[in-house]
């Protein structure tokens, strides 16, 4: 039995009760989070004041902040020029300041205005610190790019705990505490928490947890306010990407479930509030595009009569099962779930369901480590992991070291993904090349045609042999480099203990980090 009553890591019968704000559960998630921060800071692939906002995904997010705050317009001509300027993404017309213009003559904006609303209040910390500091105060200095990692880490933690809040509603603070963790770490989610591009998901994955908490606690209140504050969180997680309007399944169809006109009224508070909160993105489109509703990215960006559920799950190039295997044991577990009633277990299924089919008939991912569109997902796949734990019964002995070995895989790859091998990759591949050629690695990288006569492009030559971020990576760098990252972390740990060796020079750099771009 836990301290709480319950079995250990058991559902219990009915609510839960006797929560209280300040358990041990959200200190443990913060405390981790910090943990995470210092080992990816450590290994230099998380460096919040090092980061830049570039590519295309980041750049639109983050123009919206920077051409409402600055310009007091909705003409981002000079803010996709300005941050794109070291690294602009050649042919892609989305973030291009000489780009084709809308029905409106402006510049189109394919990307949610969500994000750059929740990181506002960070990028208000970035602009003081801006001015204290006689730094340009003008949205593209230092200041305000590390805040908006500051928030995306801040946000990703913040959404753990939310879960952790959520699960407290059916399961044992032990249940609760495992799950949410092991969703989280396991997940893509991880990756964008301590991510080197400007997304979005870490925010989507906070507005989805606090959709889930708001629910499960007020879903039983009499009153009106309750389904109006369910209805501001299906409207602020929609806000941050669009794609989460689905979950308005959830207050829609519990609330009309009760066949009196209380059900009715429920649901007509509940999609009123989320309709006001959703009002400026609607407005923004309207300015825009000369339409309230519109896919900016194109209508063929849907293709809504072949879902590829195999490639979202099994692809070897992003899909979630391949990547994150435990999403997909959560994602299982949500079967066995019956939380406290039928309705409640139906209604979280059809939203969950109309989630991963509109992700099936979405585009191609692109840039990505793992499923990041499924971010939304994985509030969903910390319900399915607490049921698995609660109806295989399962104690703490033998839950938390599972989900820890796959945390523990999920940060190496995590780690591998953000370039903490690349120089190995390269360098191998330079000698490979060299040895080829019958030439050293040093005249190799010099040169702009090979003994051969075939042209040669070290630039290029480095891009296309680290670790890749578009295409599958190969079985061995799926599983046997999970040595190597380990081997390199320990090198950088120590590297950072005070009188250290000197690292040993390296033939040729790994590319820079901001070259890297965001999926299209």
């Amino acid at each position: 039995m836990t301290k709480d009553g319950s079995a250990s890591g058991a559902m219990t019968p009915g609510p839960v009760k006797g929560v209280r704000l300040l358990e041990p559960g959200p200190w443990i998630i913060v405390a981790l989070g910090l943990v995470f921060w210092g080992i990816f800071h450590t290994a230099g692939t998380f460096v919040p004041w090092q980061e830049r906002i570039s590519g295309v995904d980041p750049v639109g997010y983050y123009a919206w902040f920077r051409s409402l705050a600055f310009d007091h317009d909705l003409d981002f001509a000079n803010d996709y020029g300005a941050l794109n300027r070291a690294g602009h993404v050649p042919g892609d017309i989305l973030v291009d300041a000489l780009g084709p213009r809308t029905a409106t003559r402006r510049l189109g904006n394919a990307f949610a205005m969500g994000p750059a609303l929740l990181w506002t209040p960070f990028l208000l910390a970035g602009h003081l610190v801006a001015l204290l500091r006689n730094l340009p105060a003008n949205g593209f200095s230092q200041p305000y790019v590390t805040s908006v990692y500051i928030a995306n880490m801040t946000y990703g933690i913040a959404g753990t705990v939310l879960v952790y809040y959520a699960l407290r509603r059916w399961f044992s603070r032990s249940a609760s505490t495992i799950a949410a963790i092991g969703a989280w770490t396991c997940s893509p989610m991880l990756y964008y928490t301590y991510g080197q591009q400007a997304m979005s998901h870490a925010p989507s994955y906070c507005c989805v947890a606090l959709l889930l908490c708001v629910w499960a606690w007020l879903r039983d209140r009499d009153a009106l306010w309750p389904w109006m504050a369910i209805g501001a969180a299906v409207g602020l997680a929609t806000l941050v990407r669009w794609q989460n309007a689905t979950f308005a399944l959830i207050p829609a169809i519990d609330a009309l479930g009760n066949p009196t006109r209380k059900g009715f009224f429920r649901a007509t508070a509940s999609g009123f509030a989320a309709l006001i909160v959703f009002v400026p993105q609607l407005i923004a489109w309207k300015i825009l595009y000369g339409s309230f509703l519109t896919i900016p990215q194109g209508n063929a960006f849907m293709n809504w009569a072949h879902p590829r559920f195999l490639s979202l799950f099994f692809s070897r190039s992003h899909g979630l099962v391949t990547w994150t295997p435990l999403c997909g044991v959560g994602l299982a577990g949500m079967c066995l779930w019956r939380g406290l009633s039928r309705r409640v277990w139906t209604v979280t299924a059809l939203a969950l369901v109309a989630q991963l089919y509109v992700e099936a008939c979405a585009g191609n991912i692109g840039w990505s480590f793992g499923m990041r569109r499924l971010d939304n997902c994985v509030p969903f796949v910390a319900v399915g992991l607490a049921s698995i734990m609660s109806l295989c019964r399962l104690r703490n002995r033998w839950a938390a070291p599972v989900v820890a070995w796959f945390a523990i895989w999920n940060t190496l790859f995590v780690l591998q993904y953000a370039g903490l091998l690349d120089k190995h990759y390269i360098e191998n591949a330079i000698a490979a090349l060299a040895d080829k050629e019958n030439i050293s690695p040093l005249a190799l990288v010099q040169m702009t045609r090979l003994p051969s006569g075939a042209p040669f492009n070290p630039g290029e030559f480095i891009s296309q042999n680290r670790f890749p971020r578009e295409g599958p990576p190969t079985l061995r760098q799926f599983t046997t480099d999970k040595w190597l990252v380990m081997k390199a972390l320990r090198r950088a740990l120590v590297a950072k203990l005070p009188h250290a060796p000197p690292a040993n020079r390296t033939t040729i750099d790994a590319a820079p980090r901001d070259a890297r771009a965001a999926d299209p």
